[in-house]
């Protein structure tokens, strides 16, 4: 039986990306070769929608802050350790002011993230913006039409 046999239905290609997206790196092009076997087309387009956290990062900071205010705080901290605190003054005008003093404090009391929490928190990260795109929060097709996922199978 094919493996993308079960993807072949409704909604299924943006199951199948969202688990390439959210696999570690290793995982991920292990998928996308059985997807290629299987689809070249559908692996194609896999790549060109999939999205990472460092493209997510480079977005506008309007997009940034409805990201990090809709993560867990927690997740925020753990790549704001990662990022520096510069990063964080940056974006701490697009944040709620509770969610800032959390945030704040989280920083002043937390050491380094592990590379597991880091990891975790960039796969919330990319949760959180398929979950923003759905709810129409925000819209990937603006920030880059090719995200766009309103016509995917």
């Amino acid at each position: 039986m094919s493996i993308l046999a079960r993807y072949r239905k409704p909604g299924g290609f943006k199951q199948l990306l969202q688990l390439i997206e959210t696999s570690q790196p290793q995982k991920q092009e292990k998928l996308l070769e059985v997807v290629e076997k299987e689809d070249p087309d559908w692996a194609n387009l896999i790549r060109a929608k999939k999205i990472s956290p460092e493209m997510v990062l480079e977005w506008e900071k309007d997009h940034l802050s409805l990201i990090f205010e809709n993560m867990v705080s927690q997740h925020c901290s753990n790549i704001f350790k990662t990022l520096g605190i510069e990063a964080f003054k940056e974006y701490s005008t697009l944040i709620g002011p509770d969610k800032y003093r959390e945030l704040k404090q989280m920083l002043e009391d937390s050491s380094e993230p592990s590379p597991a929490q880091l990891a975790s928190a960039y796969t919330h990260m990319l949760e959180t913006v398929r979950f923003l795109d759905e709810e129409k929060i925000i819209d990937l097709r603006y920030i880059n039409p090719i995200l766009d996922l309103s016509e995917a199978s």
